[in-house]
């Protein structure tokens, strides 16, 4: 029985590779996930633990007596904007929690492996070129969040070295799906319009730079891609980087438009001077022949449909009693 142990579970992305997860290594594999908040309902074949990966001592605990074969690592302040309003937090969060996770996995006899949630944001001023960068590209992160990914990713190197557990490093980029936080963008859109069908905000939804481009993905392809990277683990090499990516930018205003044409009522759209955030990528975009090539993943959601499933939770927010 592999016994898959999940970070962040309780996160936007951790709670759908949990479910993903136990559903599809039923029977084969015990699933457990770990984090600060609350998880709520439970998949049927997981279990959840509350877990601060900066309680050392607790964190070790754990792991010595969980034993995972598997690790996938999501713990993070993953929001670039939170990230640059708080960069103590985010370096903490970040890296010593990775570093204690580190740790904690060497210590026991048969070290697992170690799926570590980097970021396609690790390109940083790379994305220049304008052309979807594969893994040999060389990242040039800017910022408080793709520093300390990237450098999570140097320091696993460095401290797995002489360990045997083998490292794969996941490169995502831009997913949404239902359950996201509204600092992100699609949720922050889908949310605002939401509560204008709702009766709560007044008919305009306030929006940043419109003009970029970025790699959007569903969040059962992002989780796709991890699980099949884990079933087929064995055949991967320690230290492998694979970028998640559909390979296909979309520009902002575009994705607004869509949802436009999804929302059941007129609105405006302002520009809000506080959620103009500099930026001099124009386009974001990756390369995932990589991944394809390891494992046959291709992104399989349908955008419009993505987009629904998004809209339609924002309006079941939308509509719970005392919500904003």
């Amino acid at each position: 029985m592999r016994r898959i142990l999940v970070t962040g579970a309780a996160g936007f992305v951790g709670r759908h590779a949990v479910a993903a997860l136990a559903e599809r290594f039923a029977g084969t594999a015990t699933v457990v996930g770990i984090g600060r908040g609350s998880f709520g309902s439970l998949p049927e074949g997981a279990d959840y633990r509350q877990l601060d990966l900066l309680d050392q001592a607790s964190l070790a605990t754990f792991v010595a007596a969980f034993r995972p074969t598997d690790i996938l690592h999501l713990a993070a302040l993953s929001s670039v904007q939170q990230a640059g309003d708080l960069p103590t937090e985010t370096w903490r969060a970040n890296l010593v929690g990775l570093l204690n996770l580190a740790e904690a996995a060497m210590e026991i006899a048969s070290p697992p492996n170690l799926f570590f949630v980097s970021s396609g944001e690790v390109y940083g001023r790379a994305f220049l070129s304008g052309a979807p960068l594969s893994e040999e590209t060389e990242p040039q992160p800017v910022g408080s969040y793709p520093l300390s990914k990237r450098l999570g990713e140097q320091m696993l190197r460095d401290v797995l070295a002489k360990s045997d557990a083998k490292l794969i490093v996941l490169r995502p980029f831009n997913h949404i799906g239902p359950g996201q936080d509204e600092r992100f963008v699609v949720a922050s859109f889908a949310g605002q319009i939401a509560r204008i069908e709702a009766g709560s905000r007044p008919p305009w939804i306030e929006v940043g730079n419109l003009s970029a481009s970025r790699d959007f993905l569903d969040i059962d392809d992002v989780v796709g891609a991890y699980l099949g990277l884990i079933a087929q683990v064995d055949a991967l090499e320690s230290g492998a980087v694979f970028n998640i990516c559909s390979g296909l930018p979309r520009t902002i205003e575009s994705v607004l438009a869509d949802l436009r044409a999804m929302a059941r009522v007129p609105f405006e759209v302002r520009i809000a001077p506080d959620r103009m955030r500099p930026s001099e990528i124009a386009v974001a975009a990756g390369d995932a022949g990589r991944l394809t090539a390891a494992t046959g993943w291709r992104p399989a959601a349908v955008w419009s449909e993505t987009l629904s499933r998004v809209l339609a939770d924002a309006r079941a927010r939308a509509a719970e009693p005392g919500r904003p």
